[in-house]
């Protein structure tokens, strides 16, 4: 009978953490993805010229930030272009940054 009780068990804790790790780790394992980010990270914040230094259509940059946001890796900042017209670009989560720069260094070192 339930006592009403809302805290969470510590194995529930655990396993909620563990399901963030998959999902960070999910959206990280994709070759698109990871270029991506390192687009983000040398300048193209938008998808459209994320797009064009890809050579992929909009619609799948699109749906891998999609991917990315659900796991909090990127997140979405307003701006507004010179003409004042309202665009979005993507920024590498601060929480993240210095996270991510180690995980990919690391693995480089990987032997394979």
């Amino acid at each position: 009978m339930p006592s009403g009780n809302t805290e969470e068990s510590p194995v529930a804790g655990i396993l909620s953490g563990l399901d963030k790790t998959v999902r960070v780790l999910d959206a990280l394992a994709d070759k698109s993805r990871l270029q991506i980010l390192d687009c983000i990270r040398n300048g193209a914040t938008n998808p459209g010229e994320m797009s064009n230094r890809l050579k992929r259509h909009r619609s799948t940059i699109e749906k891998h930030l999609r991917i990315l946001l659900k796991a909090n890796i990127v997140e979405k900042v307003p701006s507004l272009r010179s003409g004042g017209q309202l665009s979005v670009r993507y920024e590498i989560r601060e929480n993240v940054r210095n996270s991510l720069a180690i995980i990919l260094d690391q693995c480089k070192t990987f032997e394979l």
